[in-house]
């Protein structure tokens, strides 16, 4: 394989960069205080409403952002994923200024799967003492609570996994094609050889003001506060 250039080019803005890595640390938050409980179960809350928050600045983000945030630029179909997998089997390649095909269909299921158990967590409770409950366990049914909580309970696994299948994705691109796909959500930049082929030009992305990132950010805190606070 041919030797980088040294040339990069910008691909990811600060925003997509910011909710990746605080996410991580979030979700590590929410896993070891849920899991010590008693008085930590306070900070599990707040980490869940953060969670929350982000989740839908992210989806918002997705449809009014920099290119290669939105949606529209990696939610692609099945004959698109297996032209990746081609390119990724294959001896050069692939080339991507963002979220391949498959990639972006991570990220879907990883917003999603997320999402439920941000979303459990609103109702469920601790069926044993009930000291500990979500801030909307109060205007639903016991039967609603019970499966919620059963779910949130479960859910982590799924989570768990998903997060090693990301990992092991992450790291066949390092060590099989020298993508540096860490370094990438870190900086911002790609080596222009991991973006296009030889001889092609890079493509024109558009990044969305931190302006704009900001006011969504903020929005997405309310509806969350709002949530909440409709629990009583």
């Amino acid at each position: 394989m041919a030797g980088k250039s040294g040339t990069k080019i910008r691909v990811w803005d600060l925003p997509v960069r910011l909710f990746h890595w605080t996410l991580v640390l979030l979700m590590v938050v929410s896993y070891f205080t849920g899991h010590w409980a008693g008085d930590w179960m306070k900070f599990h809350f707040w980490s869940g409403y953060a969670i929350l928050t982000l989740l839908i600045f992210r989806i918002a983000w997705g449809f009014v952002g920099s290119t290669t945030a939105r949606f529209s630029n990696f939610v692609k179909g099945p004959m698109d994923a297996f032209a990746h997998l081609r390119e990724l089997l294959g001896k050069h390649g692939p080339y991507d200024a963002g979220h391949n095909a498959m990639g972006g269909a991570m990220v879907v299921v990883l917003i999603l799967a997320v999402l439920a158990q941000a979303g459990t967590g609103l109702v469920s409770a601790d069926t044993d003492t009930g000291m500990v409950s979500g801030p909307l366990a109060n205007k639903v049914g016991e039967a609603v609570i019970e499966k919620a909580t059963i779910f949130h309970h479960y859910w982590i696994n799924v989570l768990l996994a998903l997060a090693a299948l990301h990992i092991v994705a992450v790291l066949t691109y390092l060590v099989w094609k020298r993508h540096n796909l860490v370094g990438a959500m870190l900086t911002g930049k790609k080596p222009v050889e991991d973006v296009v082929p030889p001889g092609q030009p890079a493509p024109k992305l558009t990044f969305a003001s931190g302006r704009l990132a900001i006011s969504l950010l903020i929005a997405s805190a309310a509806i969350v506060y709002f949530i909440v606070r409709a629990g009583g």
